[in-house]
């Protein structure tokens, strides 16, 4: 899956995103099941959660001037696996 965006966050925040697969999930006809969201070292992920096709994650942390990659993994009730994956920019303004 191509990058799904690139976000910025101050490395004192705490910021949710949202990976939405939805629309996947519908042209297959099937539902996700579980969730595993995985980081680049250095931002820390606080908590993440499914709920329908939406697997959403609070990241903290990260170094000032560094790009780090999130990437969710979804496997679905059909056997299915799909990852999204997004960057966040830490920058401190």
């Amino acid at each position: 899956m191509k990058i799904l965006g690139k976000f910025i966050k101050q490395p004192v925040e705490v910021q949710d995103y949202d990976v939405d697969f939805n629309e996947y999930l519908t042209g297959h006809s099937d539902t996700a099941a579980t969730a595993n969201v995985v980081a680049d070292a250095g931002l820390t992920i606080m908590t993440s959660t499914l709920s329908g096709g939406v697997v959403k994650v609070f990241l903290s942390g990260g170094v000032d001037g560094v790009d780090y990659k999130v990437s969710a993994t979804i496997t679905t009730t059909g056997g299915r696996v799909k990852q999204g994956d997004f960057v966040v920019k830490v920058r401190e303004f």
